[in-house]
């Protein structure tokens, strides 16, 4: 890769794997630019940035602050995450460019963003003030990257990256760290790739600031599939990235009209394959068979590697959210809701066959309604293998939400599941 050149502040460099990509400017109008780099475009945009780069590789700008592809690595507008980083480092909230460029180092992915100071802030390394948020990481839930050595959770030094997420949970949802491994050992059981989780004591968490700790007494930690051993990393995109969609928008894109499966999954099968495709299928099938009513486009992703084409990512946050009734389940005005429409529907009460051989005509796939079946089946017999670890809250919305889905009243309901 090389030493960066010498840029001004409102210039910032991109690699992907130490390679330069491009650069964002910042323009006299105020507006911030992609530009490719032309040797990379010319050598086929290897390694490779995003899809929507291959789709249309012109400059890009957003219609305010950094092009949208990147304002998506960067923490959710309004989460604790962004917060924090902005109140220690004194960066407005609504300053992108100056956020991408402080996160730079450390953001999902293989992509690297660099400015002017990049050597000095590698210099520094770990002077850099204990506690200090360092990384990005996408998502309203407080998380971190941490590193895990001898069953004790730290904040990585500079220059070095965690390879596990954190999730702090709120004082209004005390049991999701239970709930959303649940969930995932779920999906694993399955026979989908899921990434290592555990929840931990919140004391096992060193070096943060004391309000941190308080609160629910337990957290999350999930293994980073986008980090390996050594320091390497897999470069990823998640489908708001894909499609260029706001993070503000990831249940619906930006002129209003909602994103549905059917539309993912065709985007699936264009970029990966059909086989791809029947994977995501199955995932759509357990997320519904779960009661996961957050399943939105921030929520998928894909990978990339030296294929010319992306695979699937692993599966991650899984959560059945119909565990809490009144917030995102059946005791809501009209039910619990799906993320994004599935059979032109999001409403759960509403999935029945004839939504679901509508999904799969839609999704480029008419055929598939018979493997969708067996695989709400599957999800119902692999339920007793995780059961006895999930909160009765949870165990207790899921059978209800198996007697109000259509679709899972006709492969059985999950209570006849739980009784053998």
């Amino acid at each position: 890769m090389g030493e960066s050149r010498v840029l001004p502040p409102s210039h910032l460099e991109v690699f992907v794997q130490k390679v330069l990509v491009g650069t964002l400017h910042r323009d006299q109008y105020g507006r911030t630019w992609f530009l490719p780099d032309e040797p990379w475009s010319a050598g086929g945009q290897r390694p490779r940035l995003g899809l929507s780069f291959l789709r249309d590789p012109s400059p890009r700008t957003g219609s305010s602050g950094i092009p949208v592809w990147f304002d998506n690595l960067l923490p959710e507008a309004g989460s604790p995450l962004r917060r924090r980083i902005c109140q220690q480092t004194g960066i407005r909230e609504t300053n992108t460019l100056a956020l991408l460029r402080e996160l730079g180092l450390d953001l999902p992915g293989a992509v690297e963003v660099r400015g002017p100071d990049v050597g000095d802030i590698e210099a520094r390394g770990s002077d850099v003030a204990p506690g200090k948020l360092r990384f990005s990481l996408a998502g309203l839930q407080l998380k971190l990257s941490m590193v895990l050595s001898k069953d004790r959770f730290a904040l990585p030094a500079r220059g070095e990256s965690g390879h596990w997420i954190v999730k702090i949970p709120g004082d209004s949802l005390p049991d999701l760290p239970q709930i959303e491994h649940v969930t995932m050992a779920w999906a694993r059981s399955m026979g989908f790739v899921v990434p290592r989780t555990m929840v931990v004591p919140i004391d096992v968490l060193q070096g943060l600031e004391p309000d941190f700790l308080e609160g629910p007494k337990q957290v999350l930690a999930v293994e980073r599939f986008d980090r390996l051993p050594g320091g390497g990393r897999v470069h990823q995109e998640d489908f708001a990235q894909v499609l260029e969609v706001e993070a503000v928008h990831k249940y619906a894109d930006a002129r209003g009209r909602r994103t549905s499966y059917d539309l993912l999954a065709r985007q699936v099968a264009d970029a990966c394959g059909s086989d791809a495709r029947c994977d995501f299928m199955d995932r759509v099938a357990f997320i519904l068979a779960s009661g996961n009513g957050d399943a939105h486009l921030k929520n998928w992703s894909f990978q990339w590697g030296d294929d010319p084409r992306p695979s699937l990512s692993p599966v991650y946050d899984q959560v059945a959210t119909v565990s809490w009734p009144s917030i995102d389940g059946w005791d809501l005005v009209g039910g619990a809701r799906l993320a994004l429409a599935l059979g032109q529907t999001r409403r759960a009460k509403d999935v029945d066959k004839v939504r679901l051989k509508t999904f799969c005509k839609r999704a480029g796939s008419a055929g598939e309604v018979d493997r969708m079946l067996s695989t709400l089946e599957r999800a119902r017999e692999r339920w007793r293998a995780v059961e006895s670890e999930a909160p009765p809250s949870m165990r207790q919305a899921l059978v209800e939400h198996w007697r109000r889905v259509p679709i899972l009243r006709h492969v059985g309901g999950l209570d006849a599941a739980t009784k053998r």
